[in-house]
């Protein structure tokens, strides 16, 4: 097939199993400062096999020329950006690989959302493009086990795993996957990050608070320090005190905390807005 591919890293390796049986005609790519997997091996896969780049919403217009060009289908994966529909009587084929068993766990940030909500099990849902986010028809869905020793991260990589193994199957025999899609049955509430203002480090937490999280958050947390707000890359904790609230050691900084320290890897957010907010994309 000839497959315009829309997505990050968090599916690198969907990316890599396409481009071996199939023609990507190109990769549209986007990401956040806070988002742990953004598209840089992705992009560094698409230069290597000259596969043209773009980082802006691909539009109308833009399908149209590509399905002139031959496009079979637009494979979204964690592209996080509304995708524009054409009927399929112009040649408009469409789909979206999703972190969450779908009807339930439609969100921006399904992993998070489930692990907000003390779930232990999540999964991998791929299904036909639709006007409204993850409302389309389910074309295959596999579950993946939330255990409490992982982190969100572990479960993007869970995740990754069995969206593979799904999408080899879907397209090894697309049209008759296509043909059988089941509507969704049920019209369940859209999840959003309901404690995202929880997302953020101080001096009166204790290890084991900081730790919890960072499991379910990882980079959407904020620490302020000075006067400005930063995203945490990377985070280790020891129970041993700091005599200061903070110390820069360059690409790291000890932060106190109630009961012991942390190590932290920081990004620079764009501006302290991103303290306060309540929301999930944070407002750019």
């Amino acid at each position: 097939m000839k497959i315009v591919y829309l997505g990050t890293d968090a599916f690198q390796a969907c990316f890599s199993e396409v481009a071996k049986e199939h023609e990507i005609l190109a990769l549209y790519t986007c990401y956040g400062a806070e988002d742990f997997f953004r598209n840089m091996h992705t992009v560094a896969m698409a230069h290597r096999m000259e596969i043209p780049v773009y980082e802006h919403t691909i539009t109308v217009e833009e399908e149209r020329e590509w399905i002139a060009k031959g496009c079979e289908l637009f494979l979204s994966a964690d592209y996080g950006r509304k995708i524009p529909l054409l009927p399929e009587e112009e040649g408009f084929y469409g789909i979206n690989i999703h972190e969450s068993l779908l009807p339930e766990g439609r969100s921006y940030c399904p992993i998070e959302c489930a692990m907000e909500r003390g779930l232990s099990r999540t999964g991998v849902t791929i299904h036909q493009l639709s006007e409204e986010f993850d409302r389309g028809d389910i074309l295959l869905q596999e579950e993946v086990e939330i255990l409490p020793s992982e982190d969100s991260v572990d479960i993007y990589l869970k995740c990754e795993v069995k969206a593979v193994e799904l999408l080899k199957k879907l397209l090894g025999d697309f049209t008759e996957y296509w043909c059988q899609a089941l509507p969704q049955k049920e019209k369940l509430p859209y999840w959003r990050i309901e404690h995202i203002r929880d997302a953020r480090l101080n001096h009166d937490m204790t290890i084991a608070e900081a730790r919890r999280v960072y499991r379910i958050y990882n980079r959407m947390v904020r620490v302020w320090i000075g006067e400005k707000v930063y995203f945490v890359k990377s985070f280790w904790a020891s129970s041993v005190e700091l005599c200061g609230d903070e110390l820069d050691l360059g690409d790291i900084r000890l932060y106190r905390l109630k009961d012991g320290h942390l190590r932290l890897g920081l990004i620079e957010a764009a501006d302290t807005t991103v303290w306060e907010a309540d929301r999930y994309p944070f407002i750019r």
